[in-house]
Parts: structure tokens; sequence; C-alpha cells
């Protein structure tokens, strides 16, 4: 019986199974009080949010901060951020050269919730909601998900205009179509496999909301031989495939075209381009990154990959390797020739994110990272840091910034501010 109640208990933490919602609030309660570097926060509300939303700063500053003197930014941020004065997500529109946000937008969730049939727990309730990489529109709308669960359009008052309650998760990005490609959980499973497993996929969605097709990366591995991937690497686990980022391509380059999508598949630590058209895999390239996030196709055909590398353990837990270092990758998959041109200052300032983790690398050579796991914002040259942004949301915490996005001047059309009224709505 005792081993039972054991096994029944692991269960229930691990699968949010009866009786993890009772106890919720109780693990969370403790876990506040034991890590909270400067003593248990007040409030229960505090208690719960801590490490979900809000975690010890590692910073001596908030806000934005100039690093280089000689150096003017006229890009944006558009930054899904948890707010302590909201007390939920909050996106805002930051300008860097102005140094001030240019518009808030607050996500409806309550709205939002009652257009959902999924369960509001975990990342689908207030406390934790991530309005995930949010899309900006040229209508001044958002597209976002909670990270794990429907996807939703609101305007650009934070009025609700669409919910799509399937499964979807990570990166949201516009195709040569305008469509969005963004990565869900299929539903059901496409094709059976041996064992259980969370299969992965991506989908093509209307800026309407309406899904036009949807991919399989466990089908798409399978029909292209690769059964080694799936079954033969390390010990199976559920979540096999861990697909954190769709990015379609929209430029002729080499062997990429546009219509293509380049998938980055956390948990084999493997990038691939695909065509959807044929169903083939073009390329298909494992490490040297590890648990990387964000591939990018580059102007002169290239790719660049955001390297967590890091080593994952059991469970949620891991380990850095490499000093404690993330990395970033340049790779040619016509040669296969790697390089790393923006490790020195990176391992000079301790750049390194375990989980999740943004970039760009901008028109004049510089990289635009988000540190998530420290709730930093950073662009660095291949020698120095040009700035830092620290969601600070009290002096010794940060709030949790969820998958934000540089957007340059040339890429952004501010006029759908003009004569804006949110308060006649």
């Amino acid at each position: 019986m005792s081993v039972g109640f054991f096994v029944w208990g692991l269960a229930a933490g691990h699968y949010h199974i009866f009786p993890w919602k009772q106890i919720e609030v109780i693990y969370w309660d403790l876990h506040a009080f034991l890590t909270f570097k400067d003593g248990p926060p007040k409030t229960v509300k505090e208690k719960i949010l801590l490490d979900i939303q809000e975690r010890p700063t590692q910073f001596d500053f908030s806000g934005f901060k100039l690093r280089d003197s000689t150096f003017h930014d006229t890009g944006y941020l558009l930054m899904p951020r948890y707010s302590k004065n909201d007390g939920q997500v909050i996106v805002q529109l930051f300008s860097i050269g102005d140094k001030k946000i240019v518009h808030t937008w607050v996500p409806p969730l309550d709205d939002i919730f009652k257009r959902s049939k999924v369960e509001q727990t975990g990342a689908n309730s207030v406390k934790e909601y991530r309005a995930q990489h949010p899309l900006l529109l040229k209508d001044g709308g958002l597209i976002f998900t909670s990270g794990e669960g429907p996807m939703v359009r609101i305007n650009a008052c934070s009025k609700l205009i669409w919910v799509n309650d399937r499964h979807f998760h990570h990166s949201i990005e516009l195709n040569a179509d305008g469509n969005i490609v963004v990565p869900l959980v299929m539903t059901p499973q496409v094709p059976e496999t041996v064992l259980p497993i969370r299969d992965d996929g991506f989908a093509i969605v209307s800026l309407d909301g309406k899904i036009i097709n949807e991919y399989s990366v466990t089908d798409i591995l399978l029909k292209n031989g690769y059964r080694g991937l799936i079954y033969g690497v390390g010990r199976f686990e559920t979540d096999r495939i861990h697909l954190n980022d769709a990015q379609p391509i929209l430029k002729d380059l080499n062997e990429a075209q546009t219509g293509d999508v380049a998938l980055s598949i956390r948990h084999l630590s493997t990038v691939l381009l695909f065509d959807p058209q044929t169903g083939k895999i073009k390329w298909l390239k494992t490490g040297p990154w590890l648990s990387q996030h964000d591939i990018n196709q580059l102007d002169d055909g290239r790719y660049s990959i955001f390297g967590n590398d890091i080593i994952r353990q059991q469970d949620t837990s891991q380990i850095f390797v490499e000093k404690e270092l993330s990395n970033i990758y340049l790779f040619d998959a016509d040669n296969g020739r790697i390089e790393q041109p923006y490790a020195g200052v990176m391992a000079e300032h301790k750049i390194a994110t375990g989980s999740s983790g943004r970039l760009k690398l901008l028109a004049n050579g510089d990289a635009y990272i988000e540190e998530s796991d420290k709730s930093r914002i950073l662009r660095i040259s291949k020698d120095k840091v040009r700035w830092e942004y620290v969601n600070a949301v009290s002096p010794s915490t940060v709030g949790a910034i969820h998958w934000t996005r540089y957007i340059s001047q040339e890429e952004i059309d501010l006029k759908w501010k003009d004569n804006l009224a949110c308060d006649q709505q």
C-alpha cells in the first residue's frame, strides 16, 4: 500500500493528475518559502508566482541600460513580460532609441478563458499565462499563445478577436503567403509509435485563425529514414521531439526554397530543413549544439542557431556544460561548416540560458539575444555588449519574459497608432 501511494504521488506531480490541483497552492507556498533569497514573500499570490513568473534577480539594475555609449539603436523590442502591477503577463512595444514604451497590450485573460474549453491550469491560468512570442500585425493587433494551449488574436486595444482551441506552443512566424507557421501537438498522434509519445508537429494557420494544414514531426522523421532518432538515441521519453521553432523559409537560397520550413527539435539536439510540398527532408544535422532553440535563415544562405548547450537530466532537471555558456552557431548546410563568431563576448559576459532563448542576427552583424531564464535581453557585437534590458519587477526580483522580438525600424509601421482611441471601445 505504501508503494502504491508513493507511485501515485509521483504520478500526480509529474502528470498533474488528482490530487495535484488540490495541493498545487500548498506546493508553491512551500517552494517559495524555501527558495526566496530575501525571505518569504508576504502574500500567497507572490508565493505562488515565485519561480513561475517571478524569481530572484541576478542584476543590480532594472530596465534599459546602454553599455556602448557610441551606439544608437533605432529598433524596437516587442516584449511579453510579467507585470507585478497588473498581476499577469502584458505585452509592450519599447522604442530602444527613445528608451520608452510606445504601446501596451493587456491580454484579456478572462475573455480568452471563456472562449476556450481548455482546463484553466498550468500555462492556461492567470498565474502562468505567457502570451508567448507575440506576432505584431499591421493593424496593431497581436497573435500569441498561452505557451502550451490555444492561440488567440487581439486588436490594438487588447480586445479579443478570435481563439483557436488547439494545443499550440513555442514560436509564431509568418510565411511568404502571409499565413502563420506555429508548432502544435498533433491530435491524434500521426503515426502511431511503438511507445507513447507527445507527437509535436507544426501547422499553417490563416490570420483569421483557421488551420490550413498540419504536419507531424514524428511522421516526417520516420518517412525520411530517421527511425534511429525516434527510438535509438538515449532513454525513451514521452516528450521525445520538443519542437520549439518552425521557421518558414522566405528566400530561395542554395537548397532552401520559399515555402520550406526549418525545424528545431530540442530533445534530439537536431535541426533540419523540410519541404512540405514533397514531404522530404532536404538536410538534417544533429549537434554540435545541444538542446538548441531558434533556427533562422541568413541572407547568405547559412543558418543561425541558438545553442542552449545543456545536458538534460531526467524529468526537467538540467545542467550546463562548457563553463555554463550558451552559444551562437552559424551553420552552412552546403558544406557542413560551423562557426562561432560570438563565442568570446558570450564567454566574457557569461551569457547563458538553460531553457528557451531567442536569437536574431541583425543587419550590421550584431546579435539580439533573449536570455530567458534571467529575464534579460541583450544586443551584442562580436566583441562587446551594446545594451541590456532587464525586466525587474521589484528591487530583488525579475519578472519572466516569454519570447521577445527585436523589430528593426525598417520592419515596423506604426500608422495604426494614429488616432487610436481604445477608451471608446
